[in-house]
């Protein structure tokens, strides 16, 4: 059964009801709105000026025309963030369409420096990945978290490697030779794939060798550690950073020519963040 509502020849505006319980709405040959229970479908382009009200119901549209400054009660964008710095799993609640994760491999360490070889390079940052991920309800995805110069991954969908360690200084005799920095790690998978910075090497300075042991790279998150320094033979070496923060490289060792062996800056290990 039909009920019909003309409002006039200009507009055509009418109600109609049909036997399976819809009601449609036509207004001017191009707006439609179909009204289904529980909820609101509109198969055309929706414009009001009043409320659209649907309790127990969703409204869908095609198009929408308007600023929007007078909706509310609208979710949009991401809400939810998790964070893990040791491999585990993600587990979807249960109505989760899409994320967006980014990837961090692990930070390398620094080059080390035995007694009276001077400093060492500074470890390579590791790379990240970034991707938005559409992919069913319901779905879980295991995590990998690198340590110190180790990958990181979100399933097999993206990862990111680990910076490489920063040239040692090992021999027994005093060598003032320059040490290299570790080489960075790099994203793959994503949408943005990003590669670390590279350490960088040893410095030595001035007629009387003052050395100092390279900087870590810094990672998509931040800075790597400073390298330890010292002048002349005897002297007590300042100290080593760690890297500072998510996959920066570790800073390199100083050692003077007497004295004891100095273990460079470690890694900082990676991370992975899932935005849902």
């Amino acid at each position: 059964m039909a009920v019909n509502i003309n409002a006039d020849t200009t507009t055509g505006l009418e109600l109609t009801s049909d036997t399976s319980g819809n009601i449609n709405i036509q207004n001017d040959g191009t707006t439609v709105v179909a009204v289904t229970a529980p909820g609101v479908a509109v198969t055309g382009a929706l414009s009001a000026t009043g409320n659209i009200s649907t309790p127990s119901g969703t409204v869908t549209a095609s198009s929408f025309s308007g600023d929007g400054s007078s909706l509310t009660g609208i979710a949009g964008g991401f809400s939810n963030m998790d964070v893990y710095t040791s491999p585990g799993t993600w587990t979807n609640p249960g109505n989760v369409q899409k994320v967006k994760v980014t990837v961090t491999g692990g930070g390398g360490a620094g080059g080390n420096a035995s007694v009276g070889n001077g400093a060492g390079g500074g470890g390579g940052a590791g790379g990240t990945a970034v991707e938005v991920i559409p992919f069913p309800s319901g779905t879980n995805v295991s995590v990998t978290v690198g340590g110190a110069g180790g990958t990181s991954s979100f399933g097999a969908y993206c990862s990111a490697t680990g910076g490489s360690t920063g040239g040692s200084a090992p021999s027994p005799s005093f060598n003032d030779a320059v040490r290299v920095g570790g080489s960075a790690g790099i994203g793959s998978g994503g949408q943005l794939n990003i590669a670390g910075m590279g350490g960088t090497a040893s410095v030595i300075a001035g007629p009387s060798l003052s050395w100092a042991g390279g900087t870590g790279g810094s990672s998509y998150w931040g800075g790597g550690g400073v390298g330890g320094g010292g002048k002349g033979p005897i002297e007590t070496p300042a100290p080593t950073e760690d890297g500072r923060t998510y996959g920066g490289g570790g800073g390199g060792a100083y050692t003077a020519q007497t004295g004891t062996n100095r273990a460079a800056g470690a890694g900082a290990p990676g991370v992975v963040v899932v935005e849902y």
